[in-house]
């Protein structure tokens, strides 16, 4: 295992403004992957501010353990599936967070580790399973993509990769399993790529990126497991607390935009979500498609005191109409 981190993580200052991290604050990085977004909770809630971190990946809580050993107890790493945030906020006990952040990217030490089977830049199993324990029953993208129906391929890889060729790429997958069971990450991206136009996209990314992104998906439920995990996050904020999510495609943007709209107990803090510079997107590509949308949650409290003065004004205008 490495010592280190290799992830870059994107947006990070204009995640830090949104959540407006403060002396003695308690926060949650839901996600927390190399660790950066914790180090700077960590350093701007100080001295005293406590900071909770969520991973599904050992190796990164490891690497975090040993990174921010000189916090003691003002850092809690937590071997957990964000989707279970809920429960796992039971289990410890949490009363709420003044702040919560989200980074739905996939770090660079998951994708470099080709045993995961995340990307085809290495060879490696067909796996794309998140996490250990339950993780181990639930079913591979090598189980997809050599039991399911053609029409169920295509449907996967039109819906959670938004990709337009996902016929042609099902048929392809369907044709190549018949003369051997597909087991590595570079024979399906190899059948993918032959199932496309020459210069499909110009080159723009690898003529497998949505296919992979669809397996993943279907194989971890991203989708759903999201809106559970937002959902959990909302209720345990801190009335003024905040929220905040990075999101890497369309699907990830559209469930955090609306389910930020459609709670009346949070306040929208971007009306339209903020995008890396023009300077990070150049030093850091990986960063192009981020996403950033934030939310403030509305103090009950505030607002009923407020409108119950307002109410008291209007009755003191009709007494003096009288």
């Amino acid at each position: 295992m490495k010592s280190e981190s290799i992830h870059i993580a994107v947006m990070t200052d204009q995640l830090m403004e949104l959540v407006a991290p403060r002396a003695g604050g308690s926060y949650l990085d839901a996600t927390l992957g190399g660790g950066t977004h914790t180090s700077e909770l960590l350093e701007r809630s100080g001295p005293d501010g406590h900071v909770v971190s969520l991973d599904v990946d050992a190796k990164a809580l490891e690497r975090a353990k040993k990174r921010f050993k000189a916090y003691g107890s003002r850092w809690q790493g937590v071997h957990a599936n964000f989707g279970d945030l809920e429960d796992v906020a039971l289990r410890h006990g949490w009363k709420g967070f003044d702040g919560i952040v989200f980074d739905l990217g996939f770090s660079s030490d998951e994708l470099e580790d080709a045993s995961k089977g995340l990307s085809f830049k290495e060879d490696g199993p067909l796996d794309m399973r998140l996490g250990s324990g339950e993780a181990a029953s639930r079913l591979t993208a090598e189980d997809i993509v050599n039991s399911w129906r053609q029409e169920e391929l295509a449907e996967i890889i039109r819906n959670y990769g938004e990709e337009r060729m996902a016929g042609r790429i099902a048929r392809a997958i369907c044709d190549a399993r018949k003369h051997g069971r597909i087991t590595r990450t570079m024979r399906l991206a190899e059948i993918v790529a032959s199932a496309l136009p020459r210069n499909y996209e110009r080159g723009r990314i690898h003529p497998a990126t949505r296919t992979f992104q669809a397996l993943r998906i279907a194989v971890n439920d991203e989708l759903e497991v999201l809106k559970s995990a937002l959902t959990a996050a909302v209720g345990l904020l801190e009335p003024e607390g905040r929220i905040a999510v990075i999101s890497f495609h369309s699907l990830e943007d559209r469930i955090v935009k609306h389910l930020f709209k459609g709670n009346d107990g949070l306040e929208i803090l971007t009306k339209k979500p903020l995008i890396p510079t023009e300077e990070e997107m150049a030093e850091n590509p990986r960063s192009r498609s981020a996403k950033l949308r934030g939310a403030l949650k509305i103090d009950k409290t505030k607002e009923n005191t407020q409108t119950k003065k307002y109410a008291k004004r209007l009755r003191h205008v009709d007494d003096t109409a009288t």
